[in-house]
């Protein structure tokens, strides 16, 4: 009896697990193929797939943050830590386990990212605003999966949360 899976490979960016008839790494963004286009220039060979959104860009419309590719738009929306994205953050540490059980209740697998306060060296940063969207250094994190992030979308508007 044959086996129906293809055979696995180990991405070389990322050393994730891939399916050996994957045109690209859903974990970080790299081409396997040659024969993506990008999705808004169709003339034009595609650099990655964004990671969120799984459609092909070329490098005017997509690039790499620390060895993972994302479109403009969802680099410019979404914050990237430890392979996962951010959907939710709040200096409410209730209002981010809220959110976390409502996002696991909805069938997401939801992470609570939180950057642990040193006073010593983090007293000035708190006082300035982060480069990143303008979000505080100290806020609790609701990251989730690059694969589950648009679908989280819904679950988080029911809420009427706002990111």
């Amino acid at each position: 009896m044959e086996s129906d899976k293809s055979p696995e490979l180990t991405c070389e960016r990322c050393s994730q697990t891939v399916a050996g008839v994957d045109a690209f790494c859903k974990n970080c963004g790299v081409l396997f193929s040659d024969s993506l286009r990008c999705s808004v220039h169709p003339s034009v060979e595609a650099s990655g797939v964004c990671v969120i959104c799984s459609k092909a860009f070329c490098k005017d419309c997509g690039g790499d943050t620390d060895g993972i590719f994302l479109c403009d738009p969802h680099f410019a929306e979404y914050e990237i830590q430890e392979g996962m994205a951010r959907v939710f953050g709040s200096t409410d540490n209730v209002l981010a386990q809220f959110v976390t059980t409502c996002l696991e209740q909805a069938g997401f697998h939801p992470f609570l990212y939180s950057r642990k306060f040193n006073p010593g060296a983090d007293l000035v940063a708190i006082s300035a605003p982060r480069n990143f969207g303008r979000r505080s250094i100290v806020e609790l994190k609701v990251m989730l999966p690059f694969s589950e992030v648009l679908a989280s979308k819904q679950t988080l508007e029911e809420l009427e949360l706002n990111k």
